[in-house]
């Protein structure tokens, strides 16, 4: 048991490193789950900034000026032509309009071309100018029909504005795309701190024992070799098992379910996942690698596992190269169950995809014990 005990104590002089990669894990899924959730449906119309100069002041003028008020901002005050400028330069105002004399007596009269007589300086490289053009013309519009249905000036003026501002809120319809539940988006990215923790903590504590110094001690000591490894992978073990629990609890109350059909195919997916990298520290602690180096090769591992793995990319949108080098990667066939539990898959479905990752973990795992035999023998 005192392998076992000093395999925590060492452990314990990396748990900043440990803090550091789960703060991070964290902050990525917050930051995921929060954008995968469904946007806002509503649209409201945006409203823009006016001068409008009335020089018909006719009643059918001031209803459009008032409808204009309604939508959009009216600049108050008078403005020289060199303000004006300034102010459609900085986008503080999108229209300058000027109603001639005459307007309201040609809207009556049955005049078509009203809306032409509105004389709109704007920015022609921005949409804002064009947009309050059409504002105005789909309320001329249904002013003119209004009235033509027998609605004095006020009347008609008043619903033409009312069913425009019914229309100026509206639902978005449904895009046809599936939305994803929180569960798929927050244990999809939690491979990423998994990796980055088991590397970061376990390994250079594992690599520490395995330095020809501790080698030394313990080989003329009473601990048969076998008994010392047994501790150590024990205590990898109990390690690995804090470090998934604790994410497991993360995603959980993250995604806000638990113990749920599909929850226990995820967690038996990231138990699978767990496994395969246990292994793969165990192989990589046979390479004589120097606890210093632990740091990048996390990293590495982390990064390269994640994105051509389909964690931070989804599967989708990886180019054919990227797919055919991450499909020898335990993470592709982690994020491939995941998408098929999405789907509606059971275990059954996604049993490929288990066995894949721990081929992969039993293959790496048996050639790094074979480098390590060969590195003992070559020492004798």
């Amino acid at each position: 048991m005192t392998v076992f005990k000093a395999f925590f104590k060492v452990l314990r002089n990396y748990k900043v490193s440990f803090i550091i990669y789960m703060s991070i894990s964290i902050g990525v899924v917050f930051i995921l789950s929060g954008l995968g959730e469904g946007s806002d449906k509503n649209y409201s119309a945006v409203s823009h900034g006016l001068i409008v100069v009335d020089n018909d002041d006719s009643e059918v003028s001031r209803e459009l000026v008032t409808f204009l008020d309604g939508v959009n901002e009216i600049k108050k005050g008078d403005f020289t032509d060199d303000q004006i400028i300034d102010l459609l330069y900085y986008t503080k105002i999108s229209n300058y309009l000027v109603i001639p004399q005459g307007f309201g007596d040609a809207f009556l009269s049955g005049n078509m071309d009203t809306t032409n007589m509105i004389d709109s300086t704007k920015d022609a490289g921005s949409r804002m100018g064009y947009l309050v053009e059409a504002e105005i013309e789909s309320f001329l519009n249904l002013f003119r029909n209004y009235i033509i249905g027998g609605y004095s000036t006020s009347e008609a003026a008043g619903f033409a504005r009312e069913a425009i501002m019914d229309h100026s809120s509206v639902e978005m319809a449904d895009d046809g795309k599936e939305k994803s539940a929180t569960i798929f988006i927050v244990f999809i990215v939690l491979p990423y701190g998994l990796l980055s923790m088991l590397f970061s903590a376990i390994l250079p504590v594992i690599l520490r024992f395995n330095t020809e110094e501790i080698n030394k001690r313990t080989g003329i000591s009473s601990l048969p070799n076998i008994k010392k490894q047994t501790y150590i992978s024990l205590a990898t073990a109990v390690s690995s098992l804090m470090v998934l629990t604790a994410l497991i609890v993360t995603g959980s109350v993250i995604s806000k379910e638990a113990f749920t059909e599909r929850w226990w195919l995820v967690l038996i997916d990231l138990v699978t996942l767990g496994l395969t990298v246990v292994m793969l520290i165990v192989a990589l602690s046979n390479f004589n690698i120097k606890p210093s180096f632990v740091a990048g090769l996390t990293n590495i591992i982390g990064l390269s596992f994640c994105f051509l793995g389909g964690i931070f990319v989804p599967l989708e949108y990886l180019g054919n190269g990227a797919k055919t080098i991450g499909r020898f990667l335990p993470t592709y066939w982690y994020a491939e169950a995941i998408e098929k539990i999405k789907q509606g898959g059971g275990l059954m479905d996604i049993s490929n995809c288990l066995l894949i990752q721990l081929m992969f973990g039993i293959m790496v795992m048996a050639i790094g014990l074979a480098i390590g035999k060969y590195n003992v023998k070559k020492a004798e």
